[in-house]
């Protein structure tokens, strides 16, 4: 994106005085599996999103959606009142309710942030917009937290805001992520560890993100209406489970032939959210070894399953996975969670990766929407850079 420093001189007439660049989230696999109290494999990149800051002598914060171009809002201090039609304000004003009931001293101050996960889901804007803000309020006011406490006070700030919430997983991948590693989690005790990811240019496989180039709304619906499906799923699996049993270990044979009240699509949802659970589980293991043919049928079955049992797909998300089965050398192909619809990761043989990336140049002329093409590589934490730092995408 085109300097954030710019755009935050333009709108208030003075340049910033801290600028935080925040890594995208990306779930590569256990983007559900929260529901079982399963296993997750996570990362970042770096399309994600830059905050902007600088302080101000009175109470007032006012904020700009440069990312948007249009978007603003203002509000003091002093009288802070969460309103539904604040959106995405929400999160601004939950920070700053939170960090005062900390006793931590801010005063009034101007911000700017765009990205591309400013126009993501409201969890993934969340977690980015709080992780953003409490760095650069920790820099301009010289708080003194470290990084377990920022942690803390951004998933805090939940308890203040309605709607936007952030995830616990997301912030610990945020502020804890290395450069070429991606993370594996237990989600039942967030226990969590970092190990090398190998599918790189290179090295054999290579791993790349393919955005479908969809609205962001494309698949809202869809998602938000499975996950109340998982919840209701989770609910009713309890009762499959034994004594001193977990969610996340029950059997395909447990999900379809165990009496109780609950309808296919609930049966499909429990099944889909286990499943998903194990292939991260697996995956952990294929990613310490650099077994890239095991982690790409991991994510072709991820695949699968989420046009199967979660009916989560489209047309041209279909269509780029079938033109990649089609072609040697392609591992596997799956939709991944960074909080835009229609995100794939692609993990192709480096001497294959030109014949996929020819097979998808008719993707445009058929659909009307170009897709876009990068090479995955986990791009580490959170952190403060200068304007003149090359521009997060």
């Amino acid at each position: 994106m085109d300097g954030i420093g710019k755009a935050h001189s333009q709108e208030y007439g003075v340049s910033p005085a801290v600028i935080v660049e925040v890594p995208q989230v990306t779930t590569i696999l256990g983007a559900f599996s929260e529901f079982c109290q399963g296993y997750a494999i996570m990362g970042t990149n770096s399309h994600g999103l830059r905050v902007a800051m600088s302080p101000r002598e009175d109470s007032s914060v006012r904020i700009f959606n440069a990312s948007s171009g249009t978007e603003r809002k203002k509000f003091q201090l002093t009288a802070i009142r969460q309103r539904k039609e604040d959106k995405w304000g929400q999160v601004v004003k939950a920070i700053c309710q939170n960090m005062i009931a900390a006793g931590l001293g801010i005063n009034g101050f101007d911000m700017t942030f765009k990205g591309q996960s400013a126009d993501a889901d409201s969890p993934t804007l969340t977690g980015a917009l709080v992780s953003g803000m409490i760095m650069a309020l920790n820099k301009l006011y010289n708080l003194g937290c470290d990084k377990s406490e920022m942690i803390r006070l951004a998933y805090g700030a939940n308890r203040f805001a309605t709607v936007y919430a952030s995830r616990l997983r997301d912030l610990i991948t945020i502020f804890t992520a290395e450069e070429g590693k991606v993370i594996f989690f237990d989600l039942e005790t967030y226990n969590h560890k970092s190990i090398d990811y190998p599918f790189l240019k290179g090295r054999g496989a290579g791993s790349y993100f393919i955005d479908c180039g969809l609205p962001p709304e494309e698949l809202a619906e869809e998602v938000e209406f499975f996950r109340e499906s998982c919840g209701e799923a989770r609910e009713a699996g309890k009762k499959l489970i034994a004594n001193g049993g977990k969610l996340r270990d029950l059997s395909e044979w447990d999900i379809r032939h165990q009496h109780i009240p609950l309808s296919h699509d609930l049966r499909n949802a429990l099944s889909f959210i286990v499943e998903e659970s194990g292939y991260a589980l697996k995956a952990y293991d294929a990613i310490k070894s650099g077994n890239s043919t095991a982690f790409g049928k991991l994510i072709a079955a991820e695949q699968r399953n989420l046009g199967e049992l979660a009916g989560l797909t489209s047309p041209e998300v279909d269509w780029l996975v079938r033109r990649g089965v089609e072609v040697p050398g392609v591992k596997g192909i799956t939709e991944i969670s960074c909080g835009i619809s229609g995100t794939l990761i692609a993990l192709i043989d480096d001497d294959a990766d030109d014949g996929y990336l020819k097979q998808i140049e008719e993707y445009e002329r058929i659909f009307g929407f170009k897709p876009i093409i990068r090479e995955f590589v986990p791009s580490g934490a959170i952190r403060i850079v200068s304007d003149d730092d090359s521009p997060i995408k």
